[in-house]
């Protein structure tokens, strides 16, 4: 039987009409679209992301920058009300996994003990895996380059982080080809650890276009996600040009050949 990954974009709401047809999935932002730590607000209409096609079953942007994860003025309280009231949003709107990257949130302040900062995000990620877990959603670790965050920058970063929450039922990591491209981390890091790998990212080199557009190693890629049964999803993140109806046609006719076996 032909098995394919899943190909979805990373979007907003609002783009989602412009999409080209055939994609599985649609990314969004939590801190964009499921803003707000008080359970009572009711500006979020969950009915209508539920109504999105394609429909959404991820998203990132997990913690917006004005609500510190690591350093001196860390906000237990405000975290673990912000993040419990944002899971259980996403999955009211059929989400099944977030993505934290955050940069902003998990910057470790300067002179402040990395060690420290290690051990807000251990704690912050056993949190997440209570409430994940009562909601049936994936946590995913997203290493970003050292220009967007000085912690946790590699996959194999991310993996030692999973290591120790130590709730491979509720964090994961992620493999962000952009991120990956910009650390000079060969793709062959997923087979060191590929249990961890919980989702994916997609956007071409050098620029951060979308696949097809550069020249990033999309088949070996492809070629280790078949290797290892890779069972998850794939989302475009990149930067795309104004005509995205077209850009992302393009897209999708570049990676499916890649993603099917």
């Amino acid at each position: 039987m032909r098995q394919s990954i899943p190909i979805g974009v990373c979007t907003s709401p609002e783009a989602v009409p412009a999409l080209a047809s055939g994609y599985d999935h649609v990314e969004l932002s939590a801190a964009g679209v499921l803003a707000g730590a008080d359970a009572t607000d009711g500006a979020v209409d969950l009915a209508a992301l539920r109504a999105l096609c394609p429909p959404v079953r991820a998203f990132n942007c997990f913690v917006p920058g004005d609500i510190r994860l690591v350093g001196p003025d860390v906000s237990p309280e405000q975290v673990a009300a912000y993040a419990a009231t944002t899971i259980a949003r996403a999955a009211g709107a059929d989400a099944e996994l977030i993505v934290f990257g955050s940069g902003g949130s998990r910057r470790v302040p300067e002179g402040f003990a990395r060690s420290k900062a290690w051990d807000q995000l251990v704690w912050f990620l056993r949190m997440c895996a209570d409430c994940a877990g009562e909601h049936g959603v994936l946590i995913a670790i997203e290493p970003l380059n050292a220009s967007e965050c000085n912690i946790l920058n590699s996959y194999r970063e991310g993996v030692e982080m999973a290591r120790e929450v130590a709730r491979p039922d509720a964090i994961k990591v992620l493999a962000d080809t952009w991120h990956m491209a910009v650390e000079e981390e060969p793709l062959e890091a997923i087979l060191e650890a590929p249990e961890w790998l919980a989702h994916v990212h997609l956007a071409d080199s050098p620029g951060r276009g979308h696949p097809g557009s550069g020249s990033f190693p999309f088949g070996r890629l492809f070629a280790i996600l078949h290797e290892i049964g890779y069972a998850g999803r794939a989302s475009i993140e990149c930067r795309w040009p104004d005509e995205l109806t077209a850009a992302s046609a393009e897209a999708l006719a570049f990676l499916e050949p890649l993603a099917t076996r």
